[in-house]
């Protein structure tokens, strides 16, 4: 080693960085591409010859070695959670807004507030941690209260400074938004297209899934980008009083940071720059779906707080949605896992929003009816939030009169059985369905339902390629040796298969009905289910009489196929589903539509012929929590675990978990992305708590 050496190690580290900082931050490059690589080999060989130098800050470190196969990701809880933020979708929408936020700070304060406007920018959230000025953590958005160990693939997105600049802070954490650019991902799809892969639907979803890879070369292969837009902590460094100065001082440190922003005093500066931002989209290098407004003072930002879900200082004033207009050739019938018969839109390829769009959806026959969509038609089609096709409407001035109105199909396109409907929606109830067994054989090995590993898509595809499984009982009847033969089995995987197949052969009644995937019947209901009726025998006889003689055996092995309906006893089983608690209606009548539906009476007989045999669920311990104990509780939306087990700590504490609001309901329970279930709690009155509240509740 030479004073020499060590001196231009030095040099090329903190030289690569300005490079880094010139090249991505400020989109100003001071030397041509070709340089920069000679001096990053340059670099490399000497690391090569001293790797006692190398610190997980150099130049060379981005990209680490890739995980084991099978790696899980870490989930991490947010030192600040990563709320939401209100959607809005118009001009008065936004002036309410502004008034809003007046009327409280005029409690609070004399001040006005100004704001700060910035793009929404397409991508996947991610918050980046900083120790003594060194990258230590790197977590997803997640659910807003935990996100997932990101840090090897982050280090790989440019943008991330693995080293801050200047004056570090000893504690900073940042959040932005990791993207592609639209060039690069459109040349992603080109080479993906060529080389026979299936390309990514968006830029969005190619993030993602990109993110969640386990070898960190392929996201720097990527190249995704890192656009900052909040400075969330700070310790032992600089004190901020608005946005405006923590996004300078977050620039100065070596983040991205756009350069779209305008400070303005009212809804009308919103508005304005919100439409000429729009103006710009499409000139823009990344993809964004309308504008953030902010309240640009931090201590303001304090007194101003946050509701439940969404903080009271900010709000995102979307784009309106991409629009063009094509013909709709016809009306397909798609078939769903549940049976759900669902009509889709078959389109005259159209560019919409840079994808061609082909199909959209047309939900159910209540949405076709409203629009009087008829095939033939010249109609209006959008990307509902950037992504998803919708078709508006039909151009009624221009049809000829050759268009024709859409007939439902009354039978399953697939199979042929009469489709049953539900509101406005039909379905298939036949379980052996072609159209659906895939997919229910995957829901059934599920880890809610039977929990049967090894029994995943691709050994689903095979098993039906090579005629192992024709219908859905023919899970618990495989020939093992025929699956040892497959590729990639062999006798010991096939082995453990039937391992996991045989235990799952006494399930918890409320797995098993679940794992059936009849619609309407999630988890909730199934346990609402089992607890009334304690086993599966007492529920196929609802509303039926055993054939006696149908198979040898037991009266009760009879009741699995029996078909013989009693009118008088239907009106009783349907009023005794209703009873319960959780079960309507709607979800009675399928319920009961399933069970009587002969093919999948004959199905549940084999499988009892196979040695399946559903036990009754466990009775529940509870240790009474004051303040759940006597409450009842909705889930809804997206939560760190599955809604089942949060189900089962709260019924653990005393409370009762139920699928509807109602006048009833003592909380709902928000998880990510609430639906209509937060829009009626809200209409009711009802408490809405997030996931931490919902934990603090229950340690009270």
């Amino acid at each position: 080693m030479t004073a020499a050496d060590r001196q231009r190690y030095a040099q090329l580290v903190t030289e690569l960085r300005e490079h880094e900082f010139a090249y991505y931050v400020l989109a100003s490059p001071l030397i041509a591409d070709a340089e920069y690589d000679r001096l990053f080999v340059e670099l490399v060989e000497l690391e090569r010859v001293h790797p006692d130098w190398i610190t997980r800050d150099s130049p060379s470190q981005r990209v680490g070695a890739p995980l084991p196969e099978g790696t899980k990701f870490e989930r991490i809880r947010h030192a600040v959670p990563m709320i939401s933020i209100e959607s809005l979708f118009d001009n008065a929408a936004v002036e309410d807004f502004v008034a809003r936020v007046a009327k409280v700070l005029a409690v609070e304060t004399a001040a006005h507030a100004e704001f700060i406007c910035e793009p929404k920018w397409d991508g996947v959230s991610a918050s980046l941690i900083y120790e003594k000025g060194l990258l230590v953590r790197a977590v997803s958005r997640g659910d807003g209260t935990q996100g997932e160990d990101l840090t090897a693939n982050l280090r790989a997105v440019r943008g991330v400074p693995l080293k801050l600049r200047g004056v570090a802070p000893d504690l900073l954490e940042v959040r932005g938004e990791v993207m592609f650019r639209i060039a690069d991902f459109d040349s992603m799809n080109a080479a993906m297209i060529e080389n026979g892969e299936a390309p990514f639907a968006n830029p969005r979803n190619a993030t993602a899934g990109t993110l969640k890879r386990l070898d960190p070369a392929v996201v720097a292969s990527r190249k995704l980008h890192l656009m900052c837009w909040e400075v969330v902590r700070v310790a032992g460094g600089p004190t901020f009083l608005t946005h405006t100065a923590a996004m300078a001082a977050a620039q100065e440190w070596g983040f991205i940071v756009t350069p779209h922003r305008a400070l303005v005093h009212d809804a009308a500066g919103m508005i304005q720059f919100h439409d000429e931002l729009e103006e710009q989209r499409d000139s823009i290098a990344f993809e964004l779906d309308g504008v953030v407004n902010k309240v640009d003072s931090l201590e303001l930002r304090r007194l101003l707080g946050a509701r439940a879900r969404t903080p009271r200082w900010a709000c995102a004033h979307k784009f309106s949605p991409r629009e063009a207009t094509t013909q709709l050739l016809d009306i397909e019938i798609q078939v769903g896992r549940t049976g759900r018969l669902t009509p889709r839109a078959v389109l005259e390829a159209v560019q919409l929003g840079g994808v061609t769009v082909q199909y959209a959806t047309l939900h159910n026959a209540g949405y076709i009816a409203g629009l009087d969509l008829r095939i033939g038609d010249r109609v209006t089609v959008r990307r509902a939030g950037d992504v998803i096709p919708q078709v508006v409407g039909p151009i009624t001035t221009v049809r000829s009169g050759e268009e024709q109105v859409f007939v439902w199909p009354s039978s399953c396109p697939s199979c042929g059985t009469s489709a049953v409907e539900r509101g406005q929606y039909r379905y298939c109830m036949n379980i052996e369905c072609p159209a659906q067994l895939r997919r229910r054989m995957q829901h059934l090995a599920s880890r809610q339902a039977l929990k049967i590993e090894g029994l995943g898509e691709k050994a689903v595809e095979q098993f039906t390629a090579a005629g192992l499984v024709h219908c859905f009982e023919d899970i618990f009847h495989l020939d093992y040796a025929k699956v040892a033969a497959l590729e990639r089995w062999g006798e010991k995987s096939a082995s453990a298969l039937q391992i996991q197949i045989d235990a799952a052969r006494a399930p918890e009644l409320p797995r098993f009905l679940y794992g059936l995937g009849i619609p309407e019947v999630g988890m909730e209901t199934a346990r609402a289910l089992s607890e009334r009726f304690r086993t599966l025998d007492a529920l196929l006889a609802l509303g039926v009489e055993p054939r006696a003689g149908t198979h040898a055996g037991t009266q009760e092995a009879t009741l699995w196929d029996s078909t013989e309906l009693r009118p008088e006893k239907s009106a009783d089983a349907f009023a005794e589903l209703c009873a319960i608690d959780g079960v309507g209606e709607e979800v009675a009548g399928s319920f009961l539509a399933f069970m009587r539906e002969p093919r999948n009476r004959e199905a549940l007989a084999a499988m009892r012929r196979y040695g399946v045999e559903p036990r009754a669920m466990a009775e529940r311990t509870t240790t009474e929590v004051e303040g759940v104990s006597g409450k009842t509780f909705v889930l809804t939306g997206s939560m760190s675990r599955p809604r089942p087990e949060w189900q089962a700590v709260i019924e653990a504490a005393g409370g009762k978990v139920v699928g509807s609001v109602s006048k009833n309901t003592d909380y709902l329970v928000a998880g990510d992305k609430a639906g209509s279930k937060l829009a009626k709690a809200t209409a009711l009155e009802v408490d809405v708590l997030d996931e931490a509240a919902l934990r603090a509740l229950l340690s009270d």
